[in-house]
């Protein structure tokens, strides 16, 4: 039987949304999934249509039910997490997986607290149901395989306290405001801010959730400064254009709307009262 079907069964019967990708790469299947990671599924009969249609398909994960600590060696993630393991102590036992580059997937039960997207240099945090990651036996750009290094039906441990409190503290600071408070701030200065935010934020990669990342960026962008789809589109092409390859013009405005529409930012919720007179 095919080993990639098999596989998304697999994950399925665990409860984990599945989903095709496109065969040796990272980015959903279009042809099989249009509307990305959002199709994924449990359902077994769909899951053989989709294999069926495309047998050599790479298997990814929606983050659904987890949260993935995404380790990158080539960014120096290996080294920066080895600190803090030294520090805090090793991870519990929880599904851990090699990735055909070398990274490593530590699985953790999705926690209920908000989390930035990156714990350190090299170590991203992975998480929600726009998020996923690619699976075993799925193949690398580079021709190698996923492997898990502890089974994916090892149950999911809690993430340390540790880097859930290191996750959260990399959010922006949102201090709690009032309506009013964040009506007051007028458009250049809520447009001046969200530009400010952009700055350090990473820019989009193909290949490496870069299609999530720019969801979660038109979300966090327009709805974290309470800007409309026509001035985050302004604030974001700058953004945009460090991207690889930067989102069409046309492409960058269906994701801006589809992050107004569906994105569970709060509105507003990245307005700083303390920065309101600065």
């Amino acid at each position: 039987m095919n080993p990639f079907l098999v596989a998304a069964l697999s994950y399925a019967k665990m409860g984990w949304p599945v989903g095709p990708l496109v065969p040796g790469g990272k980015d959903p299947f279009g042809n099989l999934v249009r509307q990305g990671v959002g199709q994924f599924t449990t359902d077994p009969d769909v899951l053989r249509y989709w294999w069926g249609r495309q047998p050599r398909a790479n298997v990814g994960i929606a983050c659904a039910v987890f949260l993935v600590v995404d380790v990158d060696p080539r960014n120096g993630g290996e080294p920066e997490l080895a600190m803090r393991l030294a520090r805090y102590g090793a991870f519990p036992r929880t599904p851990t997986a090699r990735s055909g580059s070398g990274g490593i997937h530590v699985l953790f039960n999705r926690p209920s607290v908000a989390l930035a997207g990156k714990l350190c240099k090299g170590v991203d945090l992975v998480h929600g149901n726009r998020r996923y990651i690619v699976a075993a036996p799925s193949v690398h750009p580079n021709g190698k395989r996923y492997q898990w290094m502890l089974p994916y039906t090892t149950p999911l441990a809690d993430a340390p306290n540790w880097v859930l409190e290191q996750g959260a503290r990399k959010l922006e600071p949102a201090e709690a405001s009032t309506t009013s408070d964040k009506q007051a701030i007028s458009e250049d200065e809520r447009m001046t801010r969200a530009l400010q935010y952009l700055e350090r934020r990473d820019p989009a990669i193909e290949g490496n959730h870069g299609d999530d990342h720019t969801f979660r960026t038109c979300g966090l962008v327009a709805l974290g400064f309470g800007l409309n789809a026509e001035q985050a589109f302004t604030v974001l092409k700058d953004w945009n254009a460090t991207c690889k390859p930067p989102w069409s013009k046309a492409g960058l405005q269906r994701k801006i709307a589809q992050a107004l529409e569906h994105s569970n930012v709060a509105r507003g919720s990245l307005l700083e009262r303390k920065l309101r007179t600065a």
